[in-house]
């Protein structure tokens, strides 16, 4: 009996270690460093202790100078600005991977004490998938922890009565509003409480509503002092009491709209996202937990009831929320669904007659298979970045990351800069103070106007562009092409063919023009990219990139109208994957816009390879029938433009296609 008891606590050790190293290859990405916020916090953190503007204005660009802006992760910025400092981004990779594990091993804790292991063990798996939203590295991670670690406290009191442990909350508080604009939640975690120890009492109590007040109060009331204390410790910080109240201007309209704060059923046709499809899951089982607890306990758990509704809303709101939904999750739902499992356990007569020491034994190795096979698949899912896993394992950045900023650099070329949003970070970090850029990351420290009238018209409309070139006087274009907005693409393939640019850099991530003129004539001369150039660099990155880089490589060919070297990089993910829907998705798109029979009647044969392989979006059904309809086959294009209907029938191009065919036919031009 002692060696089967000690057997069992071995194999649940390793069921436990599984899982913190399921999370630690899937937090084990490289960072593309081109599109992170990281490169503007460890600026932040370097140039707090300079210039104390960095709190309080739009400091790295040049264009919207005097913008203000409340700095509300400047913390953030200070603590990886000093491990940079020790370690470089390796460091930074790891310190982010030691945070979200001890995030974890709280949640699990916490669920622990009032859930069966095996339960909690079996939820944690695609729990740790939803976290994969968002493996890179940024101050939200504090938050996370921070979360968990403000529950943790708040249980610790409720169960030992010990009113002491709230002043652990104060220097936390202080700490995280000046880490994370998610402050907010550690309050909106106490506030629950507060209503979970009053309302009860109010609820319960007898009496007139003044009496049941005052004895709820009286019940509650050094949860109220807290929660005020808390309040006030938020209001220390560089912005007082502006950044306190900046959570609640968080539904402010922003020029520029970033994808992480529309919610899932907005992503959902837009793009193809295993997380969504996970969240949704999880949703559906979180309210089942709930009713199958009421079902079974017949009571109220007002903490854990408001919590739910906190960080469904949240989640629901915005997909950034995914992965802490997930970790609160993973602590209500095995909690909740723990008195259903321990009922089964107790009333199945066959689980009885197995034996509960032999069902022990099943459900850990089933665990343990469990896991091993998740660690697989995301390795190889990390290989063909398609999945939960969106980028190469690896800790640092990813390899050649750095090679545009060594051209700008080695070749002394000088600004003002013209670069695009996702580009911003990165080059405030390796350029600030030399040079600043024209737009970074960050929406809110810009006016709504500067997105709508100058930074997307500059890319979109070519008056525009020399409007404002003009005005500014921009000598460089610093692009990345892995930027996918129309107007981006629009860029991009604009200049790549424009007289009065040359283009004398790129590598998987950015892009570098020069203009041409006298001061730029002799670089221009020496590092020019004429079609030969470009098809010669081109060829040695692809060959030795990642499957993600290829995609964006392909692009880049596309737009550098070289399509028959983005169709070799297609065929050649193919060749080795020949299902990825991708692939197949990009060579029909790439088809489509031919003018000749035989690559559109191509096109259709991988759109609908794409499709039987998953990339089941409107866009693509819409593309694909306007193949169809250049072919002739117009009964056809009709099937499929119904069918992008049935997905998506808001904002979506084939109710006005439908409604052309329907005016044709009435007309008697088009017949049926």
């Amino acid at each position: 009996m002692f060696k089967d008891i000690k057997k069992r606590k071995v194999l649940k050790k390793a069921v436990f270690i599984g899982l913190l190293l399921l999370i630690v290859v899937i937090f084990s990405q490289q960072i593309q460093f081109t599109s992170s916020d990281l490169g503007r916090h460890i600026k932040n953190g370097e140039m707090v202790w300079q210039d104390k503007a960095v709190l309080f204005s739009n400091y790295y660009s040049y264009t919207e100078t005097d913008f203000s802006f409340i700095n509300h992760h400047w913390l953030s910025g200070v603590v990886y600005n000093a491990l940079y400092s020790i370690g470089g981004f390796v460091l930074l990779s790891i310190f982010n991977i030691i945070l979200i594990l001890s995030t974890f091993v709280l949640a699990f804790k916490i669920a622990r004490k009032k859930a069966g292991f095996y339960l909690l063990s079996f939820l944690s798996i695609p729990v740790i998938f939803l976290l994969s939203e968002r493996v890179e590295i940024r101050p939200e991670v504090f938050s996370y922890f921070f979360i968990i670690l403000t529950w943790f406290i708040l249980d610790g009191v409720s169960e030992k009565k010990n009113f002491s442990l709230l002043w652990w909350l104060l220097p936390l508080l202080l700490l995280w509003v000046n880490l994370h604009i998610y402050f907010f939640i550690g309050l909106a975690l106490v506030g629950a409480k507060v209503l979970s120890e009053f309302l009860p009492l109010f609820i319960e109590q007898a009496g007139d509503f003044r009496k049941r007040f005052y004895v709820a109060w009286a019940g509650s009331k050094r949860w109220i002092y807290n929660f005020f204390y808390l309040i006030l410790a938020c209001l220390l910080n560089p912005n007082t009491y502006h950044n306190f109240l900046y959570p609640f201007n968080i539904l402010k309209k922003y020029g520029y709209e970033v994808a992480e704060n529309k919610s899932v059923f907005f992503l959902d046709d837009l793009m193809l996202n295993n997380n969504f499809a996970l969240f949704k899951l999880l949703f559906l089982v979180l309210i089942l937990s709930w009713l199958a607890y009421f079902v079974f306990k017949k009571k109220m758990k007002w903490f854990e009831l408001f919590i739910s509704i906190i960080f469904s809303f949240l989640a629901l709101f915005a997909s950034r929320n995914l992965a802490i939904f997930s970790l609160i999750s993973l602590i209500i739902i095995s909690t909740n669904l723990d008195p259903v499992f321990k009922y089964l356990d107790d009333n199945i007569i066959w689980l009885k007659r197995v034996g509960r020491e032999k069902l022990d034994y099943v459900k850990l190795w089933t665990l343990l298979a469990l896991i091993v096979f998740s660690l697989l698949y995301v390795s190889f899912d990390a290989k063909r970045s398609s999945g939960f896993m969106k980028n190469p394992l690896g800790w640092g950045v990813a390899r050649g990351s750095m090679e545009s900023i060594n051209f700008f650099r080695g070749n002394n070329l000088q600004g003002p800069i013209f670069n695009n949003y996702d580009l911003g970070s990165a080059l405030a970090f390796w350029l600030y103070p030399e040079e600043k850029v024209f737009v970074d990351n960050r929406p809110e420290a810009y006016s709504v106007e500067f997105f709508t009238d100058v930074y997307k018209p500059m890319q979109s409309d070519d008056k525009a562009w020399q409007k404002y070139s003009e005005e500014y006087g921009i000598n460089v274009i610093y692009f990345s092409h892995t930027d996918s907005t129309p107007w981006a693409n629009s860029f991009l393939y604009r200049h790549l063919q424009d007289d009065e640019w040359s283009l004398v850099y790129f590598d998987r991530y950015t892009t570098i023009f020069l203009k041409k003129n006298e001061l730029n004539q002799d670089k221009i001369d020496e590092l020019g990219i004429d079609s030969w150039k470009f098809r010669q660099r081109f060829r040695n990155l692809s060959e030795d990139s990642s499957l993600k880089e290829k995609f964006y490589l392909a692009s880049l060919a596309r737009s550098a109208q070289h399509e028959d070297l983005a169709e070799e990089v297609y065929r050649g993910i193919l060749f080795k994957y020949p299902g990825h829907g991708q692939a197949l998705y990009s060579l029909a798109s790439l088809y489509s816009v031919s003018t000749e029979r035989a690559a559109l009647e191509n096109s259709v044969y991988y759109f609908e390879r794409a499709l039987s392989n998953g990339q089941k979006l409107p866009n693509i059904y819409n593309q694909m029938a306007l193949v169809h309809w250049q072919l002739g086959d117009y009964e056809q294009a009709e099937k499929v433009w119904k069918k992008s209907l049935r997905l998506d029938r808001h904002k979506n191009n084939a109710s006005d296609y439908l409604e052309q065919i329907r005016k044709l036919r009435l007309g008697g031009r088009l017949v049926k």
